[in-house]
């Protein structure tokens, strides 16, 4: 078995389609099941939005869980412009496992996101000239990797041919995906390693018993709901006469967001309102007015909560046959309020986009994305995708 613990959601199910793409028997669960017997388990959970000695207590708790499984090993994934509480989670991963250090390979290169030389770089630039400078949670304010991670002057940063020091936490730059296969091959039983969903392609690459398949899109049909519940990226929606790529668009009330708790009486009409949308033409969109939230300071974890308390309502007003999630913090918040703790991957539609099953519901399926990445053309469709 191989092991993951991700930190947010929807980078469990980017390695879970990873998984699903090199034929692994693949699961995404919340908890550690002692009887697990897939190939690949990721532990998904949501640290990111957590405060930083909680986020430790769970990853701590959770390796401890993992390694009484016996796993091959277990892969650390972090966000790919580095967002999170990085250099605690592995420290306290370092303690709960006995490994003496930890090899972080920061960025994506697939997707433009390099660590070059003590800079990170974006689409070309240094991140902190990006939008990410105004990520509402972890905002980039500087390109220099040990300033981005908030680390202290402890954290060593070594180059290709540098020798690995025996102990402590290590950054590793990677400009090209040659470097992440030198980092790969560096990489022995006493390192924890740390990266992207680009570094662990090329981890399973590395492996002499994984082996690429194909796999066949689910049959199409149903009641789908997209839940746009990043705050970062809503200005891409490109309306007409109201509809995004012909689905209607509900924006959650301004009330709804100014609201200090999650239950806003709000909710019910705008839920209902949403479901009557479904029942009508099949899909509908929630998502957050970027005009509206340019102006106002808001809190990201209620958010999602709110968000999360209006996508129950829909499914108590009208049977859905696919929820489609943007953010991972909205994502894992959803899936606490519908009680989902196990997910199987089924299709991977695009890089980050996968669509899986839910454990124990032949009804309800989920796709899930980051905030960061866009939608692929194919869940346009006015009917997509059914669980099989």
């Amino acid at each position: 078995m191989i092991a993951v613990i991700a930190d947010d959601l929807t980078g469990a199910a980017e390695l879970a389609g990873i998984g699903l793409n090199h034929g692994l028997r693949t699961e995404v669960s919340t908890t550690v099941d002692e009887y697990c017997d897939a190939d690949l388990l990721i532990i998904a959970t949501d640290t990111r939005s957590l405060t930083e000695p909680k986020a430790k207590e769970i990853v701590h708790h959770l390796t401890v869980q993992l390694q009484r499984l016996n796993p091959r090993f277990i892969f650390k994934k972090i966000d790919s412009v580095l967002r999170g509480h990085i250099i605690e989670e592995l420290q306290s991963q370092l303690v709960a496992s006995g490994l003496k250090r930890a090899l972080i390979i920061p960025g994506n290169p697939h997707h433009s996101k390099k660590l070059i030389g003590e800079t990170f770089h974006y689409n070309g630039a240094p991140i902190h000239l990006s939008d990410f400078a105004n990520d509402p949670t972890f905002p980039a304010l500087s390109s220099n990797i040990i300033e981005l991670l908030r680390a202290d002057e402890k954290i060593q940063l070594v180059k290709k041919d540098d020798k690995l020091p025996a102990t402590g936490i290590i950054i590793g730059a990677a400009n090209d995906e040659d470097d992440l296969k030198y980092w790969v091959n560096k990489t022995d039983s006493d390192t924890l390693l740390a990266g992207s969903a680009n570094l662990f392609t090329t981890l399973l690459e590395s492996l002499t018993n994984s082996q690429k398949v194909e796999t066949t899109a689910p049959e199409t049909t149903g009641r789908r709901l997209f839940v746009f519940g990043s705050t970062f990226y809503q200005g891409k929606l490109n309306l007409s006469d109201g509809r995004h790529n012909n689905i209607p668009v509900h924006y959650v009330p301004a009330a709804t967001i100014c609201a200090e708790t999650s239950g806003d009486n709000v909710h019910a009409l705008f839920a209902s309102h949403v479901a009557s949308s479904i029942v009508a033409g099949n899909n509908a969109i929630i998502a957050i007015n970027p005009d509206f939230i340019k102006h106002i300071k808001v809190n990201p974890l209620l958010l999602s909560h709110k968000m999360a308390d209006i996508v129950k309502q829909v499914i108590d007003h009208t049977s859905l046959h696919e929820l489609l999630i943007e953010g991972g913090a909205t994502a894992w918040a959803i899936l606490e309020r519908l009680n989902i703790k196990k997910l199987y991957p089924s299709k991977l539609i695009a890089p980050g986009v996968i669509h899986m099953r839910v454990a124990g519901n032949n009804q309800l399926c989920l796709t899930l994305k980051p905030g960061s990445y866009p939608w692929p053309a194919p869940v346009w469709g006015t009917n997509n995708y059914t669980c099989i």
